[in-house]
């Protein structure tokens, strides 16, 4: 069986693990609630920080520790926590279980999570070319699964076009030049995660 942490970032660009599209919809449904919208103004750091992501929103659902991390030396990876909303919410509850169901499910016998959030794309813009490096992503493994896509969003990883599809939870290789290309009539939200399978 397929485990994301065996296959080379040299040999591979995105690989598709599972799918569910039942909870994509309602996770869907949830950011199309109004209410949720001002969701998207809590975190404004990652675009301001990195001009490639200018064009994009963020909601942490397992964010960084502010001013924190781990002195040891094999792991040296910043501290991470859930965000309150998502131990209050159900929905978010079952979609971290399904989360770690899903990578359990390729071979590994655990999984630690890193960072975990949803990120929006606006429609009819770029996420520039940009490369994620250091120790954090060193010791983890970059996962996508599509909330909300339609067709014309295209992740381009090492010059291959990749589109992502609804419902899907993806590996991608984050290690190599990849941006992306909103060319859809809507807005594109991914969940976005990173996480250490042993």
């Amino acid at each position: 069986m397929f485990s994301p942490y065996q296959l080379a970032p040299t040999t591979a660009n995105s690989f598709e693990i599972t799918s569910n599209v039942d909870l994509a919809e309602r996770l869907s449904e949830f950011f199309q609630d109004p209410s949720t919208e001002e969701m998207w103004n809590w975190y404004t750091k990652r675009q301001e920080m990195a001009p490639a992501l200018r064009h994009t929103k963020m909601i942490s659902v397992r964010r960084l520790v502010e001013s924190k991390s781990t002195t040891m030396e094999s792991n040296q990876v910043l501290e991470t926590t859930y965000a309150e909303f998502a131990t209050k919410s159900p929905l978010m509850q079952e979609m971290i279980k399904w989360l770690e169901d899903s990578l359990l499910a390729t071979g590994a016998s655990s999984v630690e999570f890193g960072r975990i959030f949803f990120s929006k794309h606006r429609v009819g813009t770029d996420i520039g070319v940009h490369v994620d490096d250091g120790k954090y992503f060193d010791y983890y493994d970059r996962f996508h699964f599509v909330v909300d896509s339609t067709p014309g969003n295209i992740f381009y990883i090492r010059k291959e076009p990749v589109e992502l599809e609804l419902g899907k939870l993806y590996w991608v290789n984050n290690h190599v030049p990849h941006w992306l290309k909103n060319n859809s009539s809507t807005d594109r939200i991914n969940l976005i995660f990173d996480a250490r399978l042993t």
